[in-house]
């Protein structure tokens, strides 16, 4: 239907990716998915298969957890071109707000613990995450201006 229809896939997958991608692997050889893995939580496995299959990958609080050091080594090496964050309002609050009900307000938590894995300045990184949803959302708006220099 999302193909169709020309619309981003939004998938979340918990604890099911092998299944989630066996499906996604059949749906691909039919026709071109364009999407985003949504509160990823999986391997660098899962997301280079998830790559490799033409999505983004999207990642949420979870990745400023103490425990995600996984979560955010994988963070780390999803192409620039193809990372996006959230905020799965209203679950996922970031620390140091863990527990609380999340909102838009705490993406900026997500944002500074990806920033910290990253080689690109803040600016670079926003204007990429940005541009990101702007392409695979199709949102109408001018993005932010592109940092000088790069």
């Amino acid at each position: 239907l999302a193909a169709r229809r020309d619309l981003p896939l939004v998938i979340h997958c918990r604890d099911a990716f092998d299944d989630g991608l066996a499906l996604l692997t059949a749906a691909a050889r039919a026709r071109h998915l364009r999407g985003v893995a949504h509160c990823f939580s999986g391997t660098w496995d899962h997301a280079r298969r998830l790559l490799d299959l033409g999505l983004h990958i999207s990642f949420a609080g979870t990745l400023t957890f103490p425990k995600a050091a996984e979560l955010r080594n994988v963070a780390a090496h999803i192409p620039l071109d193809r990372l996006l964050i959230e905020t799965d309002c209203p679950y996922l609050a970031p620390e140091p707000l863990r527990g609380r009900r999340n909102e838009p307000a705490h993406l900026l938590h997500t944002l500074r613990r990806l920033e910290s894995l990253r080689p690109h300045d803040a600016p670079a990184l926003t204007h990429a995450l940005w541009q990101n949803a702007s392409t695979l959302f199709a949102l109408n708006r001018t993005a932010p201006a592109a940092p000088a220099g790069g």
